[in-house]
C-alpha cells in the first residue's frame, strides 16, 4: 500500500491558512523549526515502536532478497506519515511544553 493510497481517503483543507502559535500570532521561524524538529521526533518514536513489525513476504517461507531493507522504509515511511498527521500527540505537547521558552 502506497502513502498516496493511505491518504486518499482522509479530507483535504480547501483554504490555505496561516500557521499560529499558541498565542493567536504568526509562527516565528523559531517555532516552526520547533515543530517540524518534534515532528521529527515523533516519527522517530513511532517508527521504533513499529520497528517489529514485518510485513509479510509474497514468495512464502524463503524471505525475498532485500525485504529487510524494503520493510525498513515501509516502516519509516508509515512511521513519518502518522506523525505528519498528529501521530500520538507526543509532538503537539512537546510545542506546547517548549513554546514559552523560545521567547
Amino acid at each position: 500500500m502506497t502513502l498516496a493510497a493511505l491518504n486518499a481517503g482522509l479530507p483535504r483543507p480547501t483554504h490555505r491558512t496561516v500557521a499560529t502559535s499558541a498565542s493567536g500570532k504568526p509562527e516565528s521561524p523559531a517555532l516552526k523549526k520547533l515543530r517540524k524538529a518534534t515532528q521529527e521526533f515523533e516519527g522517530m518514536l513511532i517508527s521504533q515502536l513499529l520497528g517489529e513489525f514485518k510485513f509479510s513476504s509474497l514468495g512464502g517461507d524463503s524471505p525475498m532478497a532485500g525485504s529487510e531493507t524494503l520493510n525498513s522504509l515501509a516502516v519509516q515511511t508509515l512511521a513519518g506519515a502518522m506523525a505528519g498527521r498528529g501521530g500520538f500527540g507526543i509532538g503537539k505537547m512537546l510545542v506546547h511544553q517548549l513554546e514559552p521558552s523560545l521567547k
